[in-house]
């Protein structure tokens, strides 16, 4: 069975020691990636928040999006309600 969680409750996770974000209708918990995430402070000031059209966007994501989706595969906890 897969846990869902409303925006409100990902809200509620928006710190670098308890982090997670939005990403196409599914929540991942990125606390543990945060202090190895090239942008840093970037992905804290998205943390609770809908990141689908922010990863995609950004230019430097483009050569790495293979090594993204592995990472957020093993970071995945649930859907967005």
């Amino acid at each position: 069975m897969t846990t869902t969680y409303t925006r409100s409750d990902v809200a509620k996770h928006n710190k670098e020691d308890d982090l997670w974000l939005i990403y196409n209708g599914k929540v991942y918990n990125m606390t543990s990636y945060y202090s190895q995430h090239p942008g840093g402070d970037a992905m804290l000031h998205k943390a609770g928040k809908d990141v689908s059209l922010v990863l995609d966007s950004v230019a430097g994501h483009g050569f790495a999006l293979t090594f993204i989706h592995k990472k957020l595969k093993e970071l995945y906890i649930g859907e967005l309600a």
